[in-house]
């Protein structure tokens, strides 16, 4: 047990390291005190001549708009993909894989049909919740078991999102919608 709790006293990067956009490096001082650093200080202590702007573009957030039938890859991790058509279209997830995650965001053109977001293989696998003001107890729906999150037709809201992680076997919701009912589960299969 004592092995497992030794400390790294060295880290060796042999390719590269990626951080998230406004990543902070916590580093203990041989003291004992912490220090924490910015990608902007890192980049400086490095003897980079970047410019903020120029970091942040390398660390930013991906989005994508869609209006369309939209296949996603397991490469496209951490996009918040914005629907902005009023037409109807489905969006597929890729096969669970731990770690996985995306957002669907309801963009400036609310939907007049209802957007779908599938799992690949019909699997029962959504577990959450979605959430709305409107409701008086603050929540809308307690997901189990379900294969496809509805944007419904002439109730989703610009703004309504879901958010999905993966843990490899389920997909994790969790939802708000600003009309009761405007984001809904179902189990097609």
């Amino acid at each position: 047990m004592a092995r497992l709790l030794d400390r790294q006293d060295k880290l060796t990067i042999t390719n590269f390291l990626r951080f998230a956009k406004y990543a902070l490096i916590k580093l203990v001082n041989a003291d004992g005190t912490t220090s924490t650093i910015d990608l902007i200080e890192l980049a400086i202590l490095d003897g980079l001549t970047a410019t903020t702007d120029e970091i942040n573009a390398n660390c930013d957030v991906r989005t994508e708009a869609v209006t369309t039938t939209n296949v996603i890859t397991a490469a496209e991790t951490g996009t918040h993909f914005i629907l902005n058509t009023a037409t109807a279209f489905v969006s597929t997830l890729p096969a669970p894989a731990a770690g996985l995650e995306f957002w669907f965001h309801v963009g400036a053109t609310a939907p007049t049909t209802t957007h779908t977001v599938v799992t690949d293989s019909s699997d029962n696998i959504i577990v959450g919740n979605i959430c709305s003001p409107e409701d008086a107890a603050g929540s809308v729906a307690v997901v189990q078991d379900a294969d496809t999150i509805s944007f419904v037709a002439s109730l989703a809201l610009h703004g309504d999102f879901a958010h999905l992680w993966c843990d490899g076997t389920n997909w994790f919701l969790n939802g708000m919608c600003a009309v009761q009912d405007g984001m809904t589960t179902t189990q097609v299969s």
